[in-house]
């Protein structure tokens, strides 16, 4: 046995497949360590193209588009490059607590106390709709602007930028009234909420309530402090907050200051329009039309799909009559502005929904300081079409939480007849032509006079912390 043994050992045909063996052996780890180099080289030519493509640099010559060496074709090349350096999404940032407050939670009161309700709406002497044209030719254009005001003097310390503020106060308040709204810029004052308020209170200005405060749809940013959030929502951030004067029914307070705590990292720009800038810029016969029939808006609305399932007639004899009682009623207690309710087919969802309208409204009424006349009237924010036009370029819009799922408007003229597309484009084109964007960095107040000027908001990306107060004097 022994000796067998040792004739297979060497055996000349067996020891050449032992050979054979050992040489396949090596080149197997010869190619393995040629693909680990090899994929180095590969991952330090993707970091280059990284950098090359961060510094916005086009690839430079000489340097081949590395190939992964498993890859057997172009194609299949260019998809593991493309995943190699793809750059992973960044993660969907959530509402905060504050954006979250639900609807049924909207009749809990808005957080604010201590302070009167935001006034009523002058709407000054009536301007008809014959009177547009004269007015259009008799009063000059250019006098809304949004000028810029800095410090006295460059490294002020908080108490002296406020009293700064104490000392410029008639020059600052007549500017307001002459132009309609200030950018001020560079203070370290108005960084947080507490400095904020006493800038509002170096200038004079009297806050006061959220015209929707008693539905609560606006979440608090500083009670203490008497400070609203601005639409920080992320789940807003592809939004453009159409142009608007703060007015909701009989409502509307007289100044507004919005205060950026945090910039976006990207975007979010405030957007001002002057409304005489804007009285100027519309067709002559699209306002007289307005003057002439008046606008409506709707201001809420609840679905009611759940009804296309129950019998036709009981809907139509009982339920419907008691929902709209019952909406008339719990919106009766919370808002001192007349609402009616009707049932739509199609609401904005495009199920059965209960709409509630506001009064008619004139778009253009004569500013109560510098008797100017003014477009005061919401259609670039409240158009269903205009939203959704702007949002055909922008993507679809997140799951929203809070009040803002009820927070649907739509509007038209006040006999009920809809705006043509052709009106709502020349409207929507008119805003924009006369909009100034406003970059707003940290400790940065846009004032205005929120009869004169319109405010709005456009998309941003990353995070953002504004904030405004509302004032009914001076």
């Amino acid at each position: 046995a022994k000796q067998q043994k040792r004739r297979r050992i060497h055996c000349p045909v067996r020891g050449s497949a032992r050979r054979q063996r050992r040489s396949e052996r090596a080149s197997e780890r010869a190619r393995r360590a040629s693909e680990k180099r090899e994929g180095k080289r590969i991952e330090r030519a993707m970091v280059n193209a990284r950098m090359v493509q961060a510094r916005g640099a086009a690839k430079p010559r000489g340097v081949a588009t590395p190939q992964h060496p498993r890859c057997s074709s172009r194609a299949s090349t260019a998809r593991w490059v493309a995943r190699a350096t793809a750059v992973p999404p960044p993660a969907q940032q959530e509402d905060r607590a504050q954006d979250k407050k639900g609807f049924l939670e909207a009749f809990t009161g808005g957080g604010i106390e201590g302070i009167e309700p935001s006034p009523l709406v002058e709407w000054g002497q009536s301007i008809t709709a014959d009177m547009v044209a004269k007015l259009k030719e008799t009063q000059a254009k250019g006098a809304d602007d949004v000028p810029v005001v800095t410090p006295s003097a460059e490294g002020m310390s908080l108490a002296e930028e406020e009293q700064d503020l104490c000392n410029r106060k008639a020059e600052l308040l007549d500017l307001l009234a002459q132009r309609g709204s200030i950018h001020f810029t560079g203070y370290n004052l108005m960084k947080d909420a507490a400095g904020y308020h006493r800038f509002y209170d170096a200038l004079g200005l009297d806050p006061c309530l959220d015209p929707i405060h008693s539905v609560a749809a606006r979440p608090v940013s500083s009670a203490e402090h008497k400070i609203y959030e601005a639409v920080n929502k992320p789940s807003r951030s592809n939004y453009v907050v159409g142009m608007h004067n703060e007015m909701v029914g009989t409502q509307a307070p007289r100044y507004a200051g919005f205060v950026c705590f945090k910039p976006a990292e990207e975007g979010g720009e405030f957007w001002t329009v002057g409304g005489n800038d804007l009285f100027h810029e519309l067709s002559t016969p699209l306002l007289q039309k307005m003057q002439q029939k008046k606008v409506i808006f709707s201001v809420v609305e609840f679905p009611m799909g759940f009804l296309k399932n129950l019998d036709k007639k009981i809907v139509e004899s009982f339920v419907k009559p008691a929902i709209k009682g019952l909406a008339g009623a719990a919106v009766g207690l919370k808002v001192d502005f007349p609402v009616f309710f009707r049932f739509v087919d199609e609401g904005y969802d495009g199920e059965m929904a209960l709409q509630g309208y506001a009064d008619p409204q004139p778009a253009v009424i004569e500013d109560p300081v510098s008797k100017l006349p003014v477009v005061f009237c919401n259609i670039h924010s409240h158009s269903k079409f205009l939203r959704d036009d702007r949002q055909k370029s922008l993507g679809a819009l997140q799951e929203t939480s809070g009040a803002s799922k009820a927070n649907k408007t739509d509007v038209s003229y006040g006999d009920d007849s809809p705006f043509t597309e052709e009106e709502l484009y020349e409207f929507d084109r008119a805003v924009m032509k006369v909009m100034k964007p406003i970059s707003m960095k940290a400790g940065d107040v846009v004032l205005l006079d929120n009869y004169r000027t319109m405010h709005g908001r456009g998309t941003f990306k990353g995070s953002r912390h504004n904030a405004v107060a509302w004032f009914n004097a001076l």
